[in-house]
Parts: C-alpha cells; structure tokens; sequence
C-alpha cells in the first residue's frame, strides 16, 4: 500500500530561516522549540510531511559532512535546523553540475534552511559541539542514497581550515563538472 505525496513546488534554491527557534535556557541546559507551520506560512506551495528526522553531533570545529542526496524515487527535502554552534552550509543543484555554483550559507544556533530535493547537501561546522537536527519528507534508502566529494573545493575555498573528514566521505567519487 502506498502512500499518496501531496506535491511540492519545485524550489530553485534552498531557503534560510534566521532566528526561527524559541530557545528556553536554564541551568540544565536548553530546550528549543521550532514551529514548522509558522516557518512555511509564507510559501504557501510548500506543503513539508515530516518522515524521517537524523540528529548530528558534530565534537569539532572544522568537521565537513557531505555531500549527499538521494536520487528518486526516495529524494528528499530537507529542513535542517541548528540547534547549537555554527556552520557553513553548503548546497549543489544536482541540474547545474558545476562545484563553482556551490551555494554557501552562515548559520548559527536558532537558524534553519530547508534544501529542495534535487540538491546536494553538506556543511563544515565552525564551532566546536554543533548539534542539528534533520527533517526529511522521505525516508533513508539505502539503494538510492548517494554522495561526491568536493576536497578540491574545500581546499581552495577554505586553505586555513584543517578539515576532518570522514574515511566514508573521503572515499567518494569526486564532484564531475
């Protein structure tokens, strides 16, 4: 039995909330509060069906994952939001194919973006401790999950930085332009 997918809009790029969290300190710690509903009221034709939710725990700065998709009939949309620390985000619209069109966004603890199916996604964290949380409207296929490494750009682009990278990240195919 499946289920019926109300559509969505095609997005040309993805979109940055800033400040979208109600965050509750205290000595504990932090509780954060997010209103997706809010969040979407201005983009009508986006209708977002949580089915699938990831947490990263990133320890330390510099920390690159990415970049990754899935291709359909599992893509997905994401909303991505940052519950502590600070990245950059990185996005590729898979239909450009050209890292030189990488999209690059700052965001910090309290901000969201939501990437459209049909982009990469990836983010180097800035901060040590970076904590985000993933919701996507389609869930984890294993066949259809896929990745490319951009270290070429990440060098260029960012030669301070001594980049960790994961073993599995690494040893994807490098991004064809």
């Amino acid at each position: 039995m499946s289920k019926s997918r109300t559509s969505i809009t095609k997005l040309n790029k993805p979109i940055v909330f800033k400040n979208v969290f109600n965050v509750f300190n205290d000595n504990r710690g932090f509780l954060s509060a997010l209103d997706a509903q809010k969040m979407f009221k201005n983009i009508p034709s986006l209708n977002f069906n949580l089915s699938y939710q990831l947490i990263s725990c990133n320890e330390k700065k510099h920390t690159f994952r990415g970049m990754h998709y899935q291709d359909q009939p599992f893509a997905q949309n994401k909303l991505i939001s940052v519950h502590q620390g600070s990245i950059i985000d990185l996005a590729i619209d898979l239909s450009k194919k050209e890292t030189e069109k990488v999209l690059r966004f700052e965001l910090s603890a309290g901000d969201a973006i939501f990437i459209p199916k049909g982009f990469a996604h990836g983010f180097i964290s800035l901060t040590d401790n970076v904590l985000l949380q993933y919701f996507m409207d389609n869930k984890y296929s294993q066949e259809n999950y896929k990745g490319f490494n951009i270290k070429k750009y990440l060098k260029k682009e960012f030669p301070d930085l001594d980049i960790i990278i994961s073993e599995k990240d690494s040893n994807l195919s490098d991004y064809k332009s």
